[in-house]
């Protein structure tokens, strides 16, 4: 697909302004800060300003509010940082945000506060291999962003051909939110090329069973054509997809399409996604429930603030007057503080 024909797919400012019922000059504004981007497919799915597709892209003022939930490091991402490119939460495994454009910009995204920007240069990406032969431990890579399939299907198939015979790396991931977004850009083109490397699992990310299309199963039956696992990960967002039935239905209709569970996350603190949020334990009892109704509900997990990894929410210690902790393997202890229900904005 040409730079011209990806134009074409995309809302103008006043498409946005009148599906969403927001002024177009408050676009402006935001855009600056914040980027708003609507492909025009996905917009149709945002059958009014209160759906859930609706609700995960409008930008609101509220955005650039501080809360006393927020934290500057969510995910404890920042301290993980390898290369400034490269986080190193595992031994055997990193993640690289090739990218930090996207086709579409979800309010509540953990990154929101990394300004977007284009493909990682060549030179970090050499650096990249560089690291990865000093560091022969690491077995997987994972591209992530922003969206990797914003990139061309050249520079994909070039990180996966110099993956397969620069390194000793023995499988690579893609995240991307492509097939939910933008899935014109999800080709068999596409697919059969980045399939002929390095053992390859692609992960993507629908929160509601409103974003599934016929397009959605058509994605899904290309990967599986060529063996390629493909999964599903969700975050539980409030006035999104914070109801029992809701998730059953998003999981049980991926499992019916041929695509694995993989996560379902607590939503990360970042400045700016307040709205989003939900207690951990207004989340546990939910999907509890979801869990009484289906057998395909996936673990529900919480990125530690600690940078720790992802741990099940199930396994938390509650340790009083909203205090949580959790007990390594190796015998650290994460303790953190969740949000006070009574701070949740509407």
């Amino acid at each position: 697909m040409s730079v011209t024909d990806r134009k074409t797919h995309f809302a103008t400012r006043n498409q946005i302004a009148e599906r969403l019922e927001i002024q177009p000059e408050w676009l402006d504004r935001v855009r600056r800060i914040f980027p708003v981007k609507w492909p025009t497919s996905y917009l149709d799915l945002a059958t009014s300003p209160s759906s859930a597709i609706a609700r995960m892209g409008t930008p609101l003022p509220e955005e650039w509010a501080s809360d006393e939930g927020d934290l500057i490091d969510p995910v404890g991402d920042l301290q993980q940082r390898s290369l400034p490119f490269v986080v190193r939460k595992h031994t055997d495994r990193i993640i690289v945000l090739v990218t930090k454009s996207c086709h579409f910009y979800c309010r509540f995204c953990f990154r929101r506060d990394e300004p977007p920007s284009g493909a990682i240069s060549e030179s970090d990406w050499q650096a990249l291999l560089g690291y990865l032969n000093v560091n022969p431990e690491i077995k997987e890579v994972i591209l992530s962003g922003g969206d990797p399939l914003t990139l061309s299907d050249s520079r994909l198939c070039l990180m996966g051909e110099q993956l397969q015979t620069r390194t000793q790396v023995e499988t690579w991931r893609i995240h991307t939110r492509a097939p939910v977004h933008f899935p014109a850009r999800v080709t068999q083109s596409l697919i059969s090329q980045i399939s002929q490397y390095l053992p390859l699992r692609v992960v993507t990310h629908y929160n509601s069973v409103s974003e599934i299309t016929d397009e959605s199963a058509r994605i899904s039956k290309m990967w599986q054509s060529v063996g390629v696992p493909y999964l599903n990960q969700a975050v539980l967002l409030r006035s999104v997809n914070d109801d029992s039935t809701q998730q059953v239905q998003l999981w049980d209709r991926l499992v019916d399409m041929g695509v694995s569970g993989h996560y379902l996350h607590h939503p990360d603190r970042v400045n700016g996604n307040a709205r989003f949020r939900l207690t951990l334990k207004q989340g546990l009892s939910l999907v509890t429930k979801a869990r009484l109704n289906s057998v395909n509900i996936p673990r529900y997990v919480i990125d530690l603030p600690d940078g720790t990894g992802k741990v099940d929410v199930s396994q938390l210690d509650d340790l009083g007057e909203g205090w949580y902790g959790y007990q390594h393997p190796n015998g650290r202890l994460t303790r953190f503080k969740d949000i006070d229900s009574r701070s949740l904005r509407g």
